[in-house]
């Protein structure tokens, strides 16, 4: 009894000794979602707790699970941005007067797409050390965002959704108001940074109602981000049909196909016949 007395007493000492010394982060704060060109800078924290024994306190952030750092921040040094962020951060801001958590933070100023992923603050003593990983995604919008029926027969229909200027990757899906469309095609092509999709689909007239509803939604799930386009088809010939396509229709067109990608080249050419045909009428 006497020695299982003096071997608790001592694992006590030694969980004591180790508390004192210990470091511990309490709450890391990254922005979970935030939209590209809203705000100027984003702040990135890591708060933690030390103990007596703090020599060789250094915070580092890392990015995307990278070998080498991104911040690096050696207490009685000036704090250091590398990588990525390389000028990219305000060395100057301070997240605590603590002399010893004062410069824990990340203010990242004009944050833009390529800095989204996963950042992990790392913080360590000579004795001890912590870490956590949060993720941060830098989203955009679509910049164009359309829903052309096209005909260029009088049996069938092209029902193109096309979007472009989004980031992450966005998916697109057609659907009717009954029943998601089969044999719809997709695209995908990263452009400076910017996704443009499309997702198109041949029909039969004969298997639509009269008038046809279509939908495209488009969604950037890691942004949890949605936003759709409606439209109404009247099946029946070329000649007959309600609506032809617009200019902003055939704009569309050539700001995707511009971009030199077989998809939107494919596009631009669906339009074509229609638009042809709307010209000689008016003739």
């Amino acid at each position: 009894m006497h020695l299982a007395a003096v071997t608790e007493h001592n694992d006590t000492e030694a969980l004591a000794h180790a508390e004192l010394n210990a470091v511990k982060i309490v709450k890391m704060v990254v922005p979970e979602i935030i939209q590209y060109g809203v705000q100027d800078t984003v702040i990135l924290d890591c708060d933690y707790i030390y103990g007596n024994n703090t020599s060789g306190l250094v915070v580092k952030w890392f990015f995307r699970n990278k070998a080498r750092p991104v911040y690096q921040w050696i207490v009685s040094q000036k704090p250091q941005d590398m990588g990525i962020l390389r000028g990219r951060v305000d060395l100057a801001y301070r997240a605590s007067s603590d002399p010893l958590k004062m410069y824990r933070a990340l203010r990242i100023v004009k944050p833009n797409t390529d800095i989204s992923g996963d950042y992990t603050c790392v913080v360590s003593t000579f004795m001890e050390e912590d870490s956590r990983t949060k993720q941060m995604i830098v989203f955009v919008p679509e910049r164009n965002f359309r829903l052309i029926k096209n005909k260029t027969d009088d049996d069938t229909v092209n029902v193109i959704c096309a979007a472009d200027g989004a980031f992450p990757a966005p998916n697109l899906t057609l659907v009717t108001p009954k029943r998601r469309l089969d044999g719809v095609s997709h695209e995908l092509k990263l452009v400076n940074g910017r996704y443009s999709a499309v997702a198109s689909v041949t029909l039969l007239d004969a298997n639509l109602p009269s008038p046809a509803e279509f939908i495209c939604t488009l969604r950037i799930p890691l942004a949890k981000y949605a936003v759709r386009k409606e439209a109404i088809y009247y099946p029946g010939p070329i000649s007959t049909t309600h609506e032809m396509p617009t200019a902003a229709d055939m704009q569309l067109a050539a700001a995707i196909g511009s971009k030199g990608t077989s998809m939107c080249t494919v596009t631009a050419l669906v339009l074509l016949p229609a638009l042809a045909q709307s010209l000689l009428a008016v003739k």
